[in-house]
């Protein structure tokens, strides 16, 4: 088995576009000759902006027969299966995870990924029965699909579209 997940297609695309159009606002601020507090603050949020966007494009499971990897932007996190202790479901209002517990540190995943009922599966098959925690099963039969996030990424590029605009097509 050699399975790779990304985050949802419906998540990047808005995501990139938000990006995208967020250039021209933060340059504007930039330019805009603020205080060095202002100005430290703008750049320190469009930083934080642009890596969280990155990460989140970028971010990827990789489920083998011997190990899980987590990778982002600050590289990869790897799991061999005979240190994972258990697989559990974790549920927060419609935002759900799986936790995989290890002898060294815990994981989630989030359902922000495509085939998230698969990737439960994955972790399933590669883990002995007595792994398996008491809320994996019904996550997996009780999988939620957001629209909220999809929603909120695309009401970003809607405002930010707003902001653009008013700032450089005034009446």
């Amino acid at each position: 088995m050699n399975n790779i997940y990304k985050i949802k297609k419906s998540l990047k695309t808005p995501m990139i576009i938000a990006t995208l159009i967020s250039i021209p606002i933060f340059t504007d601020v930039m330019m805009r000759g603020l205080e060095i507090k202002m100005l430290i603050m703008a750049l320190s949020l469009m930083i934080l902006f642009y890596l969280l966007t990155i990460n989140n494009i970028l971010r990827k499971i990789r489920i083998t027969d011997s190990k899980v990897s987590i990778s982002g932007i600050l590289g990869s996190k790897h799991i061999p299966v005979e240190e994972i202790s258990q697989i559990d479901g974790m549920i927060m209002g419609t935002r759900q995870f799986i936790t995989i517990s290890s002898s060294k540190k815990n994981h989630l995943i989030p359902n922000s990924f495509d085939d998230f009922p698969s990737i439960i599966d994955d972790l399933m098959n590669i883990t002995a029965q007595e792994k398996h925690g008491s809320s994996i099963s019904f996550l997996r039969d009780n999988v939620v699909v957001r629209k909220s996030d999809i929603t909120g990424a695309w009401i970003t590029v809607i405002l930010l579209a707003i902001i653009i605009l008013i700032r450089y097509f005034p009446h």
